[in-house]
């Protein structure tokens, strides 16, 4: 039983480790795929990491905070730097200023969900340089991975491409040529300015014509076969043919055509170069009937004549050319300008052709002298004169000319010409004096007329001198030494004084030797007059002695920029040793050193100089500003042989000048403070004596207004019990006195009755009437009350209002000023009310001028005027608007507007300046505005703005705080 039981664990156990074999064998299966895809994609990696490696391209990995993270060889190679200065540098600071605001914008396409970009940009090198380089750049996680790759060369390609394009577009369409492109289906699709002018047809009417239509008919199937020639051919052809203009006139063009093909031959089209000969043409027609006898005639004149076609390059000769040339007459058929030339003597040919091309380009005749080699290889001089022929666009077509064989003249002209040089060299042709003397005697034989000039004598005079009338006393003894030296056979030279017929002595440098003359020893002398050159030493040393004493900078240099020169005070301030040389820029301040090089040295080299502030800087790198003169020295050709400067240290006074402004703003400020507190002192004093008297008439006006309005109470009662008792009296006495009946009548009792009430009603109304005019008159002066308190704006506008009532009413010229009080619910405002009441009354007082000026001007028409039956103002009344509201939580706001003819910006400007006025003189003084924007400013702390527009009318705003 235990052995049963046994068996079957030992069955269950050998099941189990089957079951797990398998697993096993499952799991090492896995494992072995997985570990051979780990391999495989090991050495996938691998690859890319030397494809990465080797790419020539520019392969890298940047992070979205600006820093590559990782980038190849190709990047060290092409940028210069190393790995881990790449890695340490963000990468918009290699881009270059003028890429980065571009390459910013590509980049941030990721942010529209662009993931994959390409643009190019321009890279800084190691070295300073940049290089373009076209990016492909896809976003990936958190990384950028890019590749670039360098299109320098290409761009540099591209550049002088377009630059060459630009030179061929110049050249078409300034040539005289005209120029003429045709495709292959002899279509125009190119038609210059020079083709317009010889065929008078425009560009528009030509583009996409057929080339027949300038054609003539029986000409057009040769033309046609010409062109298919040239397509199939693709060689270029001459040819002179007829053609018809605009206006329907024949002409006579030649024709260079060529025919254009691409990279793989196929053809394209015709380029045509056209040029009007018909003038020329006629010209050669006429001058064809006269060659015979031109030949003959020729012939007897010994010359040589020719006529070059300078299009066709063909020359024809006539007259003794064989001879002259020493060429047959078949040689001279194959003769052309290139033959003629090589057979210019090489020393004369570079002469002679600029001559001939100066001549063509003046449009003159023209006479050049040269050596031409004859056929044996001899050479001959020659004279050839000639004309050259242009057409109407300015063009030489024809040269013609003689050549005349000189060769005999110029022989006989050298042989003159040596005979004279040996005593026009030494006599004449120099600026120093040359005298020949007798040793033996002393006497002068031979002078040249420099030596005659020098001192004042004439050649006979000097003939009969002894050398005491010419050479000064002190000089005597080398006169000795002189005569000693020459007769020894050795060269004598020094330095004397000589005589001047006048008198005068100068200075001279002598050269005397031995000199064979008739056949007898001689001494000959060369004498230069060196007084000039002396005294120009002393001055050079004087000046010199004065550049160093000055505290100035002063200094040379040649025209490379070297320094040649620099006196003390210059060592001294810029700290440089007298025998260094260094170039100017580095005595240049750096912030001035661009300037120095694209503006300063420019200007003086064109200029001859330039003046102005700069800096300079010291060995130590110190700065200073200087006021400097910068001179080119030039010589007669115009050309600089060096520059000098001249420099002041301005430290000390910039420092001055800069304290001179302060204290100038300082003053002027103080100046324009003290005027406008006078101003306020004059006005306040005037408000104040205004003020008074006002106070006083009003008080004045108030007791006796007072004492008649207090006793007209009275006066209607008693003048009522008066009227009582006088109708009761009728009532009961019927029987009147005759007397007392006619005295009724007379006074018309009945009309004194009812007119009485009336007049003593008139005269309360008018009682009352001068009491409201005293009291507005008191509230605006404010005499009776403190300086500073809380007021009821609106009684004080309105006590304005009534002071100016007199001026709002109807005028024979004007309607009645309509007046809109629009007030808001204002509180009692802290204030000064006097002097806002005088702002008040200044801006109404400029509204009533300003509609008067209006109605004047006819914006508005007196008949017109009138108010519509709900009260409201129509277009041509004339209208002020007053309007108060409280703004905010402590501020107020008052409005006074017209609708008058308003103001310009300019004069809007101005208003509130003091003086300024658009009124008469006489009228204004220009204060008014300007002290009630000082009132409103400073007094209260407010604002006080005015709006206005042509035609439109003008608004001034106040606003000032209710409590301060």
């Amino acid at each position: 039983m235990y052995t049963e039981t046994l068996k079957q664990q030992i069955n269950l156990l050998q099941q189990q480790n089957a079951e797990l074999k398998q697993q096993l064998a499952a799991t090492n299966q896995k494992s072995s795929e997985i570990i051979a895809r780990l391999e495989q994609e090991l050495s996938e990696s691998r690859n890319l990491l030397l494809f990465f490696d080797i790419s020539v391209d520019i392969l890298c990995i940047a992070d979205f905070n600006g820093y590559f993270q990782r980038i190849n060889q190709a990047g060290e190679d092409i940028l210069g730097y190393s790995q881990a200065e790449l890695l340490s540098l963000p990468f918009m600071e290699l881009v270059h200023p003028e890429d980065r605001a571009a390459t910013l914008r590509e980049m941030s396409k990721l942010s529209e969900g662009i993931r994959v970009f390409r643009f190019e940009n321009r890279y800084r090198c190691k070295d300073g340089s940049y290089c373009w380089l076209s990016w492909t750049s896809v976003a990936h996680d958190n990384y950028i991975f890019a590749m670039a790759r360098d299109v320098t060369e290409r761009k540099t390609t591209e550049e002088a491409l377009k630059q060459f394009e630009t030179k061929i577009k110049f050249l078409l369409q300034q040539t005289p040529l005209a120029i003429i492109e045709w495709n292959s289906s002899f279509e125009v699709v190119e038609w210059n300015p020079a083709a317009e002018k010889v065929f008078g047809y425009s560009v528009t009417e030509m583009l996409h014509q057929h080339a027949l239509g300038i054609v003539p008919v029986n000409q057009r199937d040769a033309v046609i076969q010409t062109m298919k020639s040239l397509l199939e051919q693709k060689g270029g052809h001459y040819s002179l043919n007829e053609n018809i203009t605009k206006d329907g006139r024949l002409i006579s063009c030649e024709w260079i055509n060529t025919p254009l093909v691409d990279a793989e031959g196929n053809s394209l089209g015709i380029y045509s170069i056209v040029q009007d000969v018909s003038d020329r043409l006629n010209f050669e027609a006429a001058l064809r009937e006269s060659e015979e006898r031109f030949r003959l005639a020729s012939e007897q004149t010994g010359q040589a004549i020719y006529d070059y076609n300078v299009l066709s390059g063909t020359i024809r000769w006539a007259g003794t050319t064989t001879k002259v040339m020493g060429l047959t007459s078949e040689e001279l058929q194959s003769f052309d300008i290139a033959t003629w030339e090589s057979m210019i003597h090489p020393e004369d040919r570079d002469l002679a052709t600029s001559l001939l091309t100066q001549a063509m380009l003046q449009k003159t005749r023209y006479q050049v002298e040269y050596r031409l080699q004859k056929k044996d290889g001899t050479y001959i001089h020659v004279e050839d004169t000639g004309v050259f022929l242009f057409d109407n666009a300015g063009q030489a077509y024809r040269m013609l000319g003689t050549l005349n064989d000189i060769s005999h003249r110029k022989q006989t002209e050298v042989i003159l010409r040596q005979q004279e040089a040996q005593y026009r060299g030494i006599f004449e042709t120099v600026n120093d004096g040359i005298s020949v003397m007798d040793l033996d005697t002393s006497k002068i034989v031979a002078v040249n007329p420099a030596f005659c000039e020098i001192h004042g004598y004439s050649q006979t005079e000097f003939f009969n001198l002894s050398p005491t009338d010419y050479i000064h006393a002190e000089s005597y003894g080398k006169f000795g030494d002189f005569i000693k030296t020459v007769k020894s056979g050795q060269k004598y030279h020094t330095q004397a004084v000589g005589i001047r017929k006048d008198g005068t002595s100068f200075d001279i440098e002598v050269t005397g030797k031995l000199f064979d003359y008739d056949g007898k020893p001689h001494a000959i002398s060369v004498v230069r007059d060196i007084s000039e050159r002396i005294q120009a030493e002393q001055e050079q040393q004087r000046l010199l002695a004065i550049l160093e004493a000055t505290p100035d900078i002063v200094g040379i240099a040649d025209v490379y920029g070297t320094n040649c020169y620099l006196n003390k005070a210059g060592q001294r301030m810029l700290g440089i040793s007298p025998t260094d040389q260094f170039p100017i820029s580095e005595a240049v301040g750096l912030s001035m050193l661009e300037k120095f090089q694209t503006e300063i040295i420019p200007v003086v080299m064109q200029q001859g100089m330039w003046s102005g502030e700069s800096l300079m800087r010291s060995r130590n790198g110190e700065e200073f500003p200087v006021s400097q003169v910068i001179i080119a020295h030039k010589n007669e050709q115009g050309e600089v042989e060096f520059l000098s400067t001249i420099a002041r240290d301005i430290r000390d006074r910039q420092q001055i000048e800069a304290r001179l402004r302060q204290q100038a703003q300082d003053l002027a400020a103080t100046v324009q403070e003290l005027q406008r507190t006078q101003t306020q002192m004059i006005q306040a004093e005037k408000m104040s004596s205004l003020g008074q008297l006002v106070a006083g008439v009003a008080h004045e006006i108030n007791n006796p207004v007072n004492f008649i309005h207090g006793n007209l109470n009275y006066l209607e009662e008693h003048t009522q019990d008066l009227l009582r008792i006088i109708e009761i009296y009728q009532q009961k006495n019927t029987n009147y006195d005759p007397e007392l009946q006619t005295l009724h009548e007379e006074i018309d009792l009945e009309y004194i009755q009812q007119d009485l009430p009336k007049i003593l009603n008139s005269m309360k109304v008018g009682t009352q009437r001068i009491r409201q005019i005293v009291l507005s008159l008191r509230t605006f002066s404010r005499m009776d009350e403190a300086e500073f308190k809380a007021v009821d704006i609106h009684a004080g506008i309105d006590s304005t209002l009534m002071i100016l009532q007199h001026r709002l009413k109807e005028q024979p010229e004007r309607p009645a000023i309509q007046v809109i009080k629009e007030y808001g619910a204002l509180p009692s405002v802290e204030c000064y009310a006097g002097q806002l009441n005088q702002v008040f009354m200044n801006i109404l007082a400029n509204a009533i001028d300003a509609l008067e000026e209006s109605v004047i001007s006819g914006q508005w028409s007196v008949v017109n005027a009138q108010v519509t039956d709900k009260g409201e103002q129509t277009n041509d009344i004339p209208t002020i608007r007053i309007s108060t509201s409280v703004i905010g939580s402590n501020w107020i706001k008052m409005a006074i507007a017209d609708n008058g003819m308003g103001m310009s910006e300019k004069t809007q400007q101005q208003i509130f300046n003091p003086f300024f006025t658009t009124k008469p003189v006489g009228k204004g003084t220009g204060m008014g505005m300007s002290i009630s924007y000082q009132i409103i400013t400073e007094k209260h702390g407010g604002k006080l703005l005015c709006n206005s527009h042509l035609g439109k009318g003008t608004e001034f705003i106040i606003e000032i705080p209710i409590r301060q």
